[in-house]
């Protein structure tokens, strides 16, 4: 049995002095026999069975969810955060959104909780509030936060371990010959898988039906030899309906990489705040962003 660290223990070049020590992959976890089965398991019972834009949202519309999930994507990678707080955190926010109608001025508000919520949950050192506030303009206060954080916390039931599109991409690369060709593949995937986070037409659809196809995409696109139906054959899904969501992510891949006209920024969700004089540099808006 090999039992040696791999981890990296030097602090990482630009940060502030923090440990970002991240493990790498546990092989010996990937292939447990009861890894994918207790995350199929979470997967049904935490499931968003209805759109809730439709149904529960009245002033908030799918391009909001788009803008401040971007948001919540470029926070995460400018704080070198571990990969599996943001999908964590947009499924926290999806989460309460289905349950709960709130404004659009409330939404980043709701996001930044979520996040601090999944990088409490996910990683040694937490985002911090002051920060996450600093991120929105200030147009978030700290106490707002702490009231929401606690909000959030009883709407999900204190139920934060969800499984996410994230939890599967690595068990799925470790059961298939393939997995291993090229290690692009799980990089690509991982981002696909991102994008995917983003986008609302794939609210409903299932985590692991989300990995399988971007990993189905990410191999497409490396020229790797692999089966879609040999990670179909590990969740018991349909190869027919694997192919089309890979052909979907394809589809919202092209869209976004293709070259944009400049155009005017949208109306800002939240308020504005009056004193401008030393504001904290923010994410761009999902208008700006060029994969």
């Amino acid at each position: 049995m090999d039992l040696s660290c791999e981890e990296n223990m030097q602090v990482s070049a630009g940060s502030t002095g923090r440990d970002m020590c991240v493990a790498g992959p546990d092989r010996a976890l990937d292939r447990d026999p009861r890894l994918l089965g207790n995350l199929l398991a979470l997967e049904r019972f935490h499931a968003l069975h209805t759109d809730y834009f439709q149904h529960v949202q009245i002033d908030i519309q799918p391009f909001m969810r788009k803008v401040v999930t971007t948001w919540m994507l470029e926070v995460c990678e400018e704080q070198q955060c571990e990969e599996q707080v943001f999908p964590l955190a947009v499924s926290y926010m999806d989460r309460f959104l289905a349950q709960r109608a709130i404004s659009r001025q409330q939404l980043q508000l709701l996001a930044a909780t979520a996040m601090l919520l999944a990088s409490k949950f996910r990683q040694c050192h937490p985002l911090s509030v002051d920060l996450l506030c600093a991120y929105t303009d200030n147009s978030v206060q700290p106490h707002e936060v702490r009231q929401w954080e606690m909000l959030l916390l009883q709407r999900l039931n204190w139920q934060l371990s969800i499984a996410t599109a994230f939890d599967f991409i690595e068990p799925f690369l470790a059961r298939v010959p393939w997995g291993r060709a090229n290690p692009l593949v799980r990089t690509h995937a991982l981002t696909l898988t991102s994008v995917c986070y983003t986008e609302t037409e794939f609210l409903l659809v299932p985590p692991s039906l989300i990995a399988v196809a971007c990993i189905t995409a990410a191999a497409r696109g490396l020229r790797v030899r692999g089966s879609v139906s040999e990670l179909c054959a590990l969740t018991h899904t349909s190869a027919a309906a694997a192919e089309l969501v890979a052909r979907h992510v394809e589809r919202v891949l092209a869209r976004e990489t293709q070259p944009q006209d400049p155009r005017p920024r949208p109306a800002p969700l939240v308020k504005q705040p009056t004193d401008t004089t030393q504001l904290p540099n923010t994410p761009t808006d999902v208008q700006d962003v060029h994969f």
